[in-house]
């Protein structure tokens, strides 16, 4: 049994797919963030951090993060060839890509839709999420770029978390003047995404819905 603190698309999409794929008992506990309910007494016993998602396992072990969460799924369930197995080709690009989505892009995501959390005074706050929309501009279509020459995935013919994860982020962008599903060869990896059965499941349970 698996307990997956969540609130919909949020960084939960990742590891809540990959979740979904597996097919293990799971309790999904939705964290109303625009009530705030992230920074509750309960839920900051679990994550006092104050995000989602967050993922109980064995009774009461905890992990929170959604790259590791992710990563810790991988290596517990080998099987669904979430990760490549160590010393194979595409070891080291998918490390290389859970890296780089998470500490770039995501990151550059949260300046777009909260400077608040990361600089003060509206003027400035302005600023940021301009500078952020360049950013993220230039990071998707160097991601599409990759893609032209090296897809249909991140890692070229296999499917990956990281795959999962880019195409969570690229839904992030879809209220910024250029959307990453714009991007045609991240379109075309955004296609396959949805179609898996664990995306979409995903997608179903969280009641959202992924821009192509």
């Amino acid at each position: 049994m698996y307990k997956l603190y969540w609130s919909p698309g949020s960084a939960a999409m990742a590891p809540h797919a990959m979740l979904e794929d597996i097919g293990v008992p799971l309790e999904l506990i939705k964290v109303d963030t625009s009530k705030g309910e992230q920074r509750s007494p309960a839920y900051l016993k679990v994550n006092p951090h104050a995000r989602v998602p967050t993922l109980v396992y064995d009774g009461d072990k905890v992990i929170y993060e959604s790259t590791a969460i992710c990563l810790f799924l991988a290596e517990r369930h080998p099987e669904f060839g979430f990760t490549p197995k160590i010393g194979s080709a595409d070891r080291g690009p998918f490390l290389q890509w859970m890296a780089y989505l998470t500490n770039t892009v995501q990151e550059a995501c949260m300046h777009w839709w909260h400077p608040e959390n990361f600089i003060d005074g509206a003027d400035r706050q302005a600023d940021l999420k301009r500078k952020a929309e360049q950013n993220l501009v230039s990071m998707f279509r160097f991601l599409d770029e990759h893609l032209a020459q090296s897809g249909p995935y991140l890692c070229g013919g296999n499917f990956y978390a990281c795959d999962y994860y880019a195409v969570m982020l690229a839904r992030w962008t879809r209220a910024t003047p250029k959307p990453a599903h714009t991007n045609a060869h991240v379109n075309k990896l955004i296609r396959a995404i949805v179609e898996r059965p664990g995306y979409a499941r995903m997608l179903k349970a969280e009641g959202i819905e992924q821009p192509v």
